[in-house]
């Protein structure tokens, strides 16, 4: 009797076994068919795409399949629309069929920008002599191999000439990838000092530039799957301030500086769209060291180390969260002025604290948005305008209720200042607009620890 229910147990499990695997078929990949790369070589497109013909999938993945290389396209900035499915050929044979509308790659365009840290500082002096006006010309995904070539030449309040070049691949794997580029320019007003009220102060001579600088870089990047990049970057730097400035800061450091860099950077993406994510996380951390020894006259030495972390969750069909945390860290050791770094600087910055700088050589940060879906990623078509590139477009609206929380530690030669040394926090509501050629725009109304409420306009995510 034993026996027998011990046989009957077996074969229960062995059915119920063959019939999971059953109801989960395996499919072999026979074509990837490809359209709407009229630009856009076959070889850029099948490098973002998870399978390969003759592949064998299990029917539960499918759709895991499709998601994943559709947001591996989108996160390639080539395209404004990109669809992913399955034409279903019989016999557990598949092909998969990618469709994308390409983007308007050429961009030259005239050069109108401000010459401060920000929008909301320029803002509140509304000082038209703090503008630029020149050239800049991006083309993207030149050669139709995701490419990007840069040339910039800016005149005006700032002058500055560069040229960059990224090339993503250049082995048969495709993985191994190259950027280089150089600049200089000179500018007749720079920072000289930071003041006790965290605002940066500037001088400014109108009759010479009272800081010139020379820059080359080159890196290699090493794409070690869809999500792990390696990048190091070496790159040489020179500046030589006027005696006005030099002398307006004793620890502005020496009016002439010249020195190499070199850097590794990690990064983990799993972000499903990168420039405004609602699902998945990245990890990024760097390591430079400024001053390699090499020049007779190098007098810069110090390393700095940088860690970023950020996860998004969907709630639920329209409310999603995030948490961005950021960390960087260098020995107390004050550099020149100009190699200064703190929050206030790029997106590190304690959202509420816009207008001011907070130096010191340990920084944290932690950002926390609950989000709302108020308009849903919406699809439509301009009908006047002939050009896909431009004329299919998509928009969202997302309000934001967020809290912001820092942290900066100043150098023990300095006096601290009124934001230094202690916990910087905040909190408010925001609107942000999310359409084509990877656009956002945020509006926000921040309360920070001093009772300070304000309203200020950014231009990328806030994680």
């Amino acid at each position: 009797m034993k026996q027998t229910a011990f046989f009957i147990t077996c074969l229960s499990f062995f059915c119920s076994f063959a019939l999971a695997q059953s109801s989960h078929p395996k499919y072999i990949i026979d074509t990837i068919l490809i359209e709407g790369n009229h630009i856009t070589k076959a070889s850029v497109i099948n490098r973002e795409i998870v399978v390969k013909p003759g592949d064998s999938v299990s029917g539960s993945h499918i759709s895991q399949i499709l998601e994943k290389t559709r947001d591996n396209l989108r996160n390639i900035s080539l395209f404004n629309f990109v669809d992913v499915d399955t034409l279903n050929i019989g016999n557990h044979h598949l092909n998969i069929k990618v469709s994308v509308v390409e983007r308007w790659y050429i961009w030259p365009y005239p050069i109108f920008e401000i010459a401060d840290r920000n929008f909301n500082t320029w803002w509140r002096a509304k000082n038209l002599d703090r503008l630029n006006y020149g050239v800049k010309i991006f083309w993207y995904n030149f050669r139709g191999t995701n490419q990007t070539l840069s040339i910039y030449t800016r005149l005006g309040y700032d002058h500055k000439i560069s040229f960059d070049y990224t090339i993503p691949f250049i082995d048969r794997q495709r993985k191994l990838g190259l950027a280089f580029g150089f600049s200089m320019g000179g500018v007749h007003e720079a920072a000289s000092f930071t003041t006790q009220e965290n605002q940066v102060s500037f001088l400014k001579t109108e009759d010479r530039y009272i800081k010139t600088d020379q820059e080359a870089f080159v890196a290699l990047m090493y794409r070690k799957n869809f999500n792990i990049v390696h990048s190091f970057e070496s790159s040489f730097h020179h500046y030589q301030a006027d005696d006005t400035l030099a002398n307006s800061n004793i620890f502005y450091g020496p009016d002439k500086v010249s020195y190499f860099t070199i850097s590794y950077l990690f990064k983990a993406d799993y972000r499903d769209y990168k420039h405004y994510p609602l699902k998945g996380w990245y990890m990024d951390v760097e390591a430079s060291k400024y001053g390699l020894g090499i020049l007779e006259d190098e007098n810069v030495d110090f390393w700095r180390i940088s860690a970023n972390y950020r996860t998004y969750s969907p709630i639920s069909d329209r409310f999603y969260w995030a948490l961005g945390l950021y960390s960087s860290f260098q020995p107390d050791e004050l550099p020149p002025y100009s190699l200064n770094t703190g929050l206030g600087y790029g997106r590190y910055f304690v959202r509420g604290y816009e207008y001011y700088v907070i130096e010191g050589y340990w920084q944290s940060l932690a950002k926390t948005t609950l989000k709302y879906a108020l308009v849903p990623q919406t699809n439509t078509q301009l009908k006047k305008i002939k050009s896909e590139k431009f004329s299919k477009f998509y928009y969202a609206f997302y309000l934001n209720l967020f809290s912001d929380i820092g942290y900066s530690k100043s150098w023990s030669q300095l006096t601290p200042t009124g934001l230094n040394n202690r916990l910087l926090y905040s909190a408010g509501l925001g609107l942000d607009f999310v359409t084509y050629y990877d656009k956002v725009l945020r509006v926000e109304c921040t309360l920070n620890h001093k009772g300070e409420a304000g309203v200020y306009i950014h231009f990328m995510a806030a994680i």
